[in-house]
């Protein structure tokens, strides 16, 4: 089986159109798929959610101890300059990267005591985007909605913030 065989059978069929367009633009940008950052991607599609690099560095770091933070870093820009990763920074300005879906949006929740990122959709919440857009004048190209707020649940990981 070759490696590319093998991490997309550990990153699911799904993942196909994923290292097909990584693979063609390493070619384009003259860079090789290595090991290593092999590693780093398989992980990065494994986790499907948002993530900093010093979390997926913890990852990988499990299944090969000579990875460093640096070339988690890279592996990550390298995915948003592909098209592949999208990068956000949240209000705790950490940046955190997830696969770039072209075919599905989605918006943000985010407690401003914990960190926690809850994605939802809403599509009466992108109807009235369109109608306002429309009302203004302009056609919509895209949008990013970040809401943010406290939690309410039992499961907030700061200690206190439940609020019955």
């Amino acid at each position: 089986m070759s490696d590319k065989s093998k991490a997309q059978s550990t990153t699911g069929a799904t993942n196909k159109w994923f290292w097909d367009l990584l693979d063609d633009y390493l070619s384009k940008q003259a860079l090789k798929q290595t090991r290593q950052r092999k590693i780093v991607v398989e992980e990065f599609l494994r986790l499907d959610r948002h993530v900093d690099a010093e979390d997926l560095f913890n990852i990988v770091r499990k299944k090969d101890a000579k990875i460093g933070l640096a070339t988690v870093y890279r592996t990550l820009n390298l995915l948003k300059e592909a098209g592949l990763a999208d990068q956000k920074s949240f209000r705790d300005g950490r940046s955190v990267f997830e696969v770039h879906r072209p075919d599905q949006h989605h918006d943000h929740f985010i407690c401003v005591d914990c960190g926690k990122v809850v994605e939802f959709e809403n599509e009466e919440i992108e109807a009235l985007q369109e109608k306002v857009a429309e009302q203004l004048g302009f056609k919509l190209a895209g949008h990013r909605l970040d809401l943010y707020g406290r939690c309410v649940r039992r499961d907030c990981e700061v200690a206190g913030n439940y609020r019955p």
